[in-house]
């Protein structure tokens, strides 16, 4: 098998590289990095047409930051998803789609696959415009295309910014933890090797299907600093911020796995705590050596 993973050097496309190589399966890196632009449909189709399999992982990522800039995350965003989707149809080439919680908005319950989309800021109403894109592709054109919608993926090489490493460089530098509004926020932290995992497990699922990856527990921003700061030992003491200009408008959410479960048998296996732990191994030998 050769499989094409668009966005490789990004967190998840990383991850999902070093999984599919242990396992002894060809990778096709396509990136920036490598001089490939998924904006390219000749370059994408060149190097496309050798593949068996597609994860388009690359993307504008940046929920808060796409408050700045909605016009050029949305056409990115669109135009790629567009380009792989025709090249999947054009050499029928299966396609594995990664969508986010993100498109679902807020909600205290679990949520399952037919929860309304509530898309509240421009990267997550560009998620929610793809993911039904591939279904329509799906139904009028008959491409085999899998979407999998993930909750908060964390882990070695997730992007510094994010809320674990921001807090872990925080702790050990015992400067104040920096918790959003009053700490009660939740969100479903699902670790990187169950998501890539379950990604791997996607292209079983029938063309056309849906499923989330998550973790059906709802974890407080303020467990997440105490977690932090416990296994760091740091005498940092957790302070309550304003949100920023650029906050993303999630407040609440949880996800539910039992979708994935049923048809494929996946379940999270790491809980929040030794994910973290590990995630903070990482931090310590390959950031901060």
């Amino acid at each position: 098998m050769r499989v094409l993973i668009t966005g490789d050097t990004g967190f998840i496309g990383t991850n999902m590289k070093h999984f599919l190589i242990k396992k002894n399966i060809e990778v096709v890196g396509y990136s920036r990095r490598h001089g490939f632009d998924v904006l390219n449909f000749e370059q994408l189709c060149a190097i496309a047409k050798t593949c068996d399999l597609i994860y388009h992982f690359a993307a504008e990522a940046k929920p808060g930051e796409s408050v700045l800039k909605p016009v050029e995350t949305i056409n990115i965003n669109l135009k790629g998803a567009l380009n792989v989707l025709e090249v999947a149809r054009k050499y029928d080439i299966p396609l594995i789609y990664p969508s986010s919680c993100e498109i679902y908005g807020d909600s205290q319950k679990p949520i399952k696959e037919d929860h309304p989309l509530n898309p509240p800021n421009p990267y997550a109403a560009s998620k929610a415009a793809i993911d039904r894109i591939c279904y329509m592709y799906y139904k009028c054109y008959g491409v085999d295309v899998k979407i999998v919608r993930l909750f908060n993926p964390y882990g070695p090489y997730q992007q510094l910014n994010k809320i674990i490493p921001t807090f872990f460089f925080q702790a050990i530098k015992n400067k104040p933890i920096t918790v959003y509004g009053d700490g009660t926020d939740t969100r479903d932290y699902v670790y990187i090797d169950d998501i890539v995992r379950g990604l791997w497990l996607a292209r079983k699922l029938p063309p056309g299907e849906v499923i989330n990856l998550a973790t059906g527990k709802a974890t407080t921003n303020l467990e997440i600093a105490k977690i932090i700061k416990r296994l760091t030992g740091s005498n940092s003491p957790i302070v309550f911020v304003k949100y920023p200009k650029t906050f993303g408008g999630i407040r609440k959410q949880v996800g539910s796995y039992e979708k994935a479960k049923q048809l494929l048998g996946w379940e999270p296996k790491v809980d929040i705590v030794e994910g973290i732990k590990r995630t903070i191994k990482w931090l310590e030998e390959r950031v901060l050596a």
